[in-house]
């Protein structure tokens, strides 16, 4: 009977080890590639035509939209968006190639490549679609998880880095393709679309700090080509700290980068643009830029502001410059003419527009007067012994 037992127990672990492995490899089955004719490419469309982009992730949207030969971003009040992003993310999705089809049966196969549409709950992936200038929709993609590989790259360490996505045409032909190209565009915020170019100022020749109180006013000056600054206004017990306006000057750089944009209708008084600090700042090249900061919002101050220049008298500033002679005084004052006036187009198209800037370089700038000083020490005195009855001399 023991052996009986033994060998029908051993038959049963043998059956049920077949139908688990059969089970396994109908699912795994499910998964891998078809054998059949990949297409050329995910979608086809009219690259040319789009117009309009629309990205619905499963946390918010964005919109980009075409207006002449620039992109611009719905949500932050049609400001102007990174035209290399847009113009990439357009022409990868037009050259996606699939790598691989997969044979995925079922809503919950889609969904742990997350490939359901997106806002159905989990599993969502990201639709891209691309519309022409009427809104008529030339094409739509869906996109879904990365797909990772594991690299044997020391500096990474063996672990996973991205190497491909798994995506999916809106043709109602349910083909699940995994792709070589990743597109982390599409993980973007609308933020993340803006085009960054901003505000450079160089070569300050002074800077004007008014505030709402009486310490927050104060102006630096240099002569051009000169490194130490003055302050305006100095008394004769008042000694400018050299070092403390290197930090100031350094902080101008900091304003030539923004985190975000806000509505341009925003009300002034709801971020203390109502009453704003007013920084002044005069370049070497006649330019200047008046900056109204509000108030504090995490990390950022709000920021709008307004350049002016006069292209038209760059040659007296090029006068003064002692290789400025002849054919080349005329040469270097159109040239340098030139780049006001592009300078002065590009930052002006800023005009009434609200930006997010970092705290860093704001908190620098708004230093008080008594901020910009040497710190005076006080020598200190040395404390002696109180003296004492005199001595009297020993007795023998």
């Amino acid at each position: 009977m023991r052996r009986a037992q033994l060998a029908i127990l051993i038959l049963l672990v043998i059956v049920l080890g077949a139908a688990a492995w059969l089970l396994a490899k109908r699912s795994t089955s499910s998964w891998e590639s078809s054998t059949g004719h990949l297409p050329e490419t995910v979608v086809r469309f009219p690259i040319n035509d789009v117009a309009q982009i629309t990205i619905e992730q499963p946390t918010g949207q964005v919109n980009l939209n075409k207006k002449g030969d620039s992109w611009v971003v719905a949500e932050k009040s049609d400001y102007p968006a990174d035209f290399e992003m847009v113009s990439t993310f357009v022409r990868e999705a037009w050259e996606l190639k699939p790598v691989q089809e997969l044979r995925v049966v079922g809503s919950s196969q889609l969904g742990k490549l997350s490939l359901l549409p997106p806002r159905k709950g989990t599993g969502g992936g990201t639709l891209a679609i691309f519309r022409s200038v009427q809104g008529k929709r030339l094409a739509a993609i869906l996109f879904g998880k990365k797909y990772m590989r594991e690299t044997t790259q020391s500096f990474a360490q063996g672990r996973p880095f991205p190497a491909g996505r798994y995506v999916t045409p809106e043709t109602g032909l349910q083909r699940v393709f995994l792709v070589s190209a990743v597109l982390p565009q599409i993980d973007e915020r609308p933020e993340q679309w803006l085009d960054r170019s901003f505000i450079k100022i160089q070569k300050p020749v002074s800077v004007t700090v008014a505030g709402s109180s009486p310490g927050l006013n104060w102006t630096l000056e240099r002569t051009a080509g000169a490194k130490n600054w003055k302050l305006v206004g100095a008394t004769s017990s008042e000694q400018l700290d050299q070092a403390k306006t290197i930090q100031i000057v350094s902080a101008l750089s900091s304003i030539s980068s923004f985190v975000d944009v806000i509505a341009p209708n925003t009300k002034p008084e709801s971020i203390g643009l109502d009453r704003p600090t007013i920084i002044t700042i005069k370049t070497e090249d006649g330019s200047t830029y008046i900056l109204k900061i509000g108030n504090k919002m995490g990390e950022t101050y709000p920021l709008i502001f307004r350049m002016e220049a006069n292209p038209t008298k760059i040659g007296a500033l090029v006068k003064g410059e002692k290789s400025a002679t002849g054919v080349k005084f005329e040469r270097e004052t159109k040239a340098k003419s030139n780049i006001l006036r592009q300078k002065l187009a590009q930052e002006q198209s800023f005009k009434g527009r609200i930006f997010l800037v970092p705290q860093f370089g704001i908190e620098r700038l708004k230093k008080n007067r008594a901020d910009l000083l040497l710190t005076k020490t006080t020598p200190a005195t040395s404390s002696s012994p109180s003296a004492g009855p005199p001595l009297q001399p020993h007795k023998s």
